[in-house]
């Protein structure tokens, strides 16, 4: 995973009638020191974000993939492209009358697979330290929970035009900066994760339905297991990869029938989640259970909107045998 380049752009905007203020780094940064450690951290980051989107860019605001090509091509240097790129983010920041600060950290690495891009907003946190002579000093440091928006790009699908190389994911009140990445970057989402992984799922359904009782289950479950371990990893479901790893015949039976021929899947935890397990709650009830419950130990009423549950857990039925014999 080595990391070919590596450099910080400061931003700020605090005020709506001001313009943003962009402080550049003109060098890049070694990376042999902190890049490895904190490209890793981002890739964590970017795993554990369940709202990750996908697509491409598009042609309205053609600024930020210009230069990409520009850096890409050799026609200006990495530093060059982060200074422009990050110029163009106050440019639309002022556009928006959006506030912001931190930093954007530009890193790029080289894949057997391909080059990628990542660019994160980091933000800095304000805390106490202890000097050698036992005296607290004020002191700022980098948190990485708190990092804000972060974009992956696949450089190898860019150079092929593919209509998935751009991958966007964003932070905890990340909602009012949005539209603004959005529009600097011209995505447009060309993955609908939800639906892709509903038919992918029902395929699944579908094959397992076929086989015995004793069989089926369990490869329902190795199915959700790898798709989920894929999708903490920022990676895609490999249909052959899948195949190789849980059942060749899945494989077989899913590009088949599907709607659209694909050889991978971006998954959708959500999706992942409630095959195999029900959820739901509201202010005073909370309900999880098995998928293959229901039918069994769980019954569902549409017509009266009632769920009757038999063999109710140890512990829950010891709480309501109790409260019943104090009434």
């Amino acid at each position: 995973m080595p990391v070919t380049h590596f450099t910080i752009q400061q931003i700020s905007k605090t005020d709506t009638q001001q313009a943003s203020e962009v402080t550049q780094k003109d060098a890049e940064f070694s990376t042999e020191q902190y890049a490895h450690s904190i490209i890793s951290e981002f890739k964590r980051i970017q795993g554990s974000r369940a709202g990750r989107q996908y697509g491409t860019f598009g042609p309205e605001h053609p600024g930020f993939k210009a230069l990409l090509m520009q850096w890409r091509e050799g026609q200006i240097p990495f530093a060059r492209f982060a200074q422009q790129v990050t110029r163009q983010l106050g440019l639309q920041l002022d556009a928006h009358e959006e506030l912001f600060q931190g930093y954007l950290c530009f890193l790029a690495e080289t894949l057997e697979r391909g080059d990628r891009l990542f660019i994160f907003h980091l933000r800095q946190t304000a805390a106490l330290t202890l000097n050698q002579s036992l005296e607290l000093l004020e002191t700022d440091y980098i948190e990485f929970s708190e990092t804000g928006f972060g974009v992956s790009i696949d450089l190898q699908s860019f150079a092929d035009q593919a209509d998935k190389c751009l991958t966007l994911s964003f932070g905890r009140g990340d909602r009012g900066i949005k539209p603004v990445v959005c529009e600097w970057l011209s995505y447009i989402d060309t993955v609908d994760k939800r639906a892709e992984t509903e038919h992918f799922l029902a395929l699944v359904d579908t094959y397992c339905n076929d086989l015995p009782e004793e069989e089926s289950q369990p490869l329902r479950e190795k199915v959700i297991d790898y798709c989920m371990d894929q999708d903490k990893a920022g990676e895609a479901v490999v249909f052959n990869e899948l195949s190789e790893t849980v059942d060749p015949g899945l494989e077989r039976y899913v590009r088949k029938h599907q709607e659209t021929p694909k050889d991978e899947l971006i998954p959708d935890r959500k999706q992942l989640r409630n095959y195999l397990r029900f959820t739901g709650k509201n202010n005073d009830l909370s309900i999880s259970f098995a998928s293959t419950s229901l039918g069994k130990e769980v019954e569902f009423d549409p017509q009266q909107e009632v769920l009757r549950i038999r063999n109710l857990p140890k512990t829950l039925l010891q709480q309501l045998k109790k409260l019943h014999h104090e009434d």
